[in-house]
């Protein structure tokens, strides 16, 4: 059965190969860039719910691929925090209204993007503890509410002195948290489930297939050429939902 028309699944697809992409070559970016473009074509409890599977297969799928690079001890307090912090973005999706979570969903968005242009010159700092369970803390909340838990998250793990493979590994750890936490914790919140599972199981073949393309590509790129682009792209996403959505 068909849920949706072909227009809108091609639409769908592509939202998702375009995120899996963006996630292999930088190591973050799948939710976001979902997130983005989701909630134009569906509700946002909807949209969230969507990507909360989709998320946690490719999360899964990219830790796994890059489990070489995965550091424990540097990774830890971070998925620690983000797990503390989904009961309480689950929260929000039932008792806050929904342009407000939007609301702080860009705000959010414009600050990671801004900031990364601010301080872009700085050189690569050693890992701070104390930061590592609050910053979580906070990622788990935006996993939960928005299934997009990376802006602080990538702030913080890009500015550290760690390969940009370690890094990109740590991540999808986190990622991997946050996605199943969320799945278990706050479970499939949106309102057309049957929907929802459909349009799962019939993107996440190819997304998977993207995202492991994606990864390869990562590595023969210059990150200095993509990390500008990805963040001012965030930075204008970021204003369309705080001021125009």
């Amino acid at each position: 059965m068909l849920f949706v028309s072909w227009e809108e699944l091609s639409l769908i697809m592509l939202i998702f190969v375009a995120s899996a992409m963006t996630q292999g070559i930088m190591g973050f970016g799948f939710g976001i860039m979902a997130m983005t473009m989701l909630p134009l074509l569906m509700g946002l409890k909807d949209a969230v719910t969507l990507l909360s599977i989709l998320n946690a297969a490719m999360m899964l799928l990219s830790l796994y691929w890059q489990r070489s690079a995965f550091k424990w001890k540097a990774a830890r307090q971070l998925m620690i925090g983000a797990f503390i912090g989904i009961p309480i973005g689950g929260v929000m999706i039932h008792y806050l209204d929904e342009d407000l979570l939007l609301g702080i969903l860009g705000a959010t968005m414009i600050y990671v993007g801004v900031n990364h242009f601010l301080t872009r010159h700085r050189k690569a700092q050693k890992a701070v503890k104390a930061w590592e369970l609050p910053i979580g803390f906070f990622s788990g909340i935006l996993a939960a509410a928005f299934n997009m838990g990376g802006p602080p998250i990538v702030a913080y793990v890009f500015s550290r002195d760690w390969t940009v493979d370690s890094a990109k590994a740590i991540l999808a750890s986190v990622f991997v948290t946050t996605s199943l936490s969320r799945l278990f914790i706050v479970g499939l919140t949106g309102e057309d489930l049957p929907k929802i599972l459909w349009l799962s199981a019939a993107v996440i073949i190819p997304t998977a297939i993207v995202l492991r393309i994606g990864i390869g590509v990562g590595r023969r790129i210059p990150h200095e050429f993509l990390r500008p682009t990805i963040f001012g792209y965030l930075a204008i996403v970021g204003g369309y939902y705080l001021f125009f959505h």
